[in-house]
């Protein structure tokens, strides 16, 4: 799990989520990268080898490219910090 502040002054936490049934989408087996802020949650299809260690603009390059969801989301081990 890493958190990043974005160009825009957004903070962000962002894990990897992989799925632990195979009754989810087959695009989606592979896992995610989950990207949390306030008011926002994203998916980005695939977990890229070692994000974790990947600067604040690699990582904001990566949230902009991810696809907006709703929901709740829990980071592993947090509450819950976003419903939209």
């Amino acid at each position: 799990m890493r958190d990043f502040t974005d160009s825009r002054g957004v903070h962000w936490i962002v894990w990897s989520t992989k799925p632990w049934t195979g009754g989810v989408l087959e695009s989606l087996r592979g896992g995610w990268l989950t990207f949390v802020s306030t008011d926002s949650r994203r998916r980005l299809i695939g977990i890229p080898e070692e994000f974790e260690k990947m600067s604040d603009d690699e990582l904001e390059a990566l949230c902009r490219k991810a696809e907006a969801v709703k929901g709740t989301t829990t980071p592993p081990g947090g509450e819950s910090r976003v419903s939209t």
